[in-house]
């Protein structure tokens, strides 16, 4: 009786810990950043929630990063070269245990008309001075401007984000270093 009690007893803890583990997934996530150039030295900016920004990406889905970056881009209306990694950034947060990477792409305009995704305010080509301009704004256009900066560098570094009232600021930990 005794080990038949025991062997319920398992029998049900391990149900309920499986269950909540289908009823709960992780959402394991990473995001991307797609820098898309042209022929004129501009960058394909978006601005959502009032800010402009690199085109993001999150990657959940099974797909190969070259899928899902040329799906961002075909979304946008623009057909793009082989994207090549360009950035990898680590986040620390004060409001969340999860740590998390950013991964920043460079692909190259090879065509199309450009529109913005759906809840995007807008997207235009900005020059690379009024990109850089923008870096003070947040830490991807902070982050998207050091690749600018120099291309020819695979860029790394991490960050802390934390938030003050509705607003997520941030500390550098690591200043950007080449991985290369």
């Amino acid at each position: 009786m005794t080990k038949l009690l025991k062997v319920l007893f398992i029998t049900c803890l391990t149900t309920v810990v499986f269950a909540q583990e289908k009823k709960n997934p992780a959402d394991n996530y990473i995001i991307k950043r797609l820098i898309i150039c042209n022929d004129n030295k501009e960058i394909l900016m978006a601005k959502y929630g009032g800010k402009w920004s690199v085109p993001p990406l999150r990657f959940n889905k099974s797909e190969t990063y070259n899928e899902s970056l040329d799906a961002l881009a075909s979304n946008m209306g623009v057909r793009i070269s082989s994207p090549k990694l360009a950035g990898v950034f680590s986040f620390k947060y004060s409001y969340t245990t999860p740590a998390a990477l950013r991964m920043f792409y460079l692909a190259k305009y090879t065509g199309g008309k450009i529109r913005p995704l759906e809840g995007w305010e807008e997207v235009k080509w900005m020059s690379e001075t009024e990109v850089i301009a923008l870096k003070n704004e947040s830490v991807y256009s902070l982050m998207a401007s050091k690749i600018i900066e120099d291309t020819s560098t695979l860029w790394g570094g991490a960050f802390y984000l934390y938030k003050e009232e509705d607003t997520v600021l941030y500390k550098i930990l690591e200043d950007f270093y080449p991985l290369r």
